[in-house]
């Protein structure tokens, strides 16, 4: 059964990806980007964070500033190492 709390209205995906872009650049000073993706619980927004070390924490205070619903989309914090943006996001 679908989780009520991601269901109503949702912007468009590229409203949602520009406001969620302009957002990250205000509290982050690394190299980051802003994606849709799919998984078994349907398509959700990416905030893709370059850190040095993908397998520690993020910060709680950073944490705390990313919700789980973006703009009536599921949102999801993908941690990469330095270089992936680059490496993976360039084309798009």
């Amino acid at each position: 059964m679908a989780n009520l709390f991601f269901s109503g209205e949702k912007a468009s995906k590229e409203e949602a990806c520009k406001a969620l872009m302009e957002y990250i650049a205000e509290i982050w000073e690394g190299r980051f980007t802003v994606t849709f993706h799919s998984d078994d619980g349907g398509w959700h927004i990416q905030a893709v964070l370059e850190v040095d070390d993908p397998d520690e924490s993020l910060d709680p205070e950073l944490r705390e500033k990313f919700d789980a619903k973006w703009m009536g989309h599921r949102m999801v914090v993908l941690k990469v190492p330095t270089g992936h943006v680059d490496l993976f996001y360039k084309n798009k």
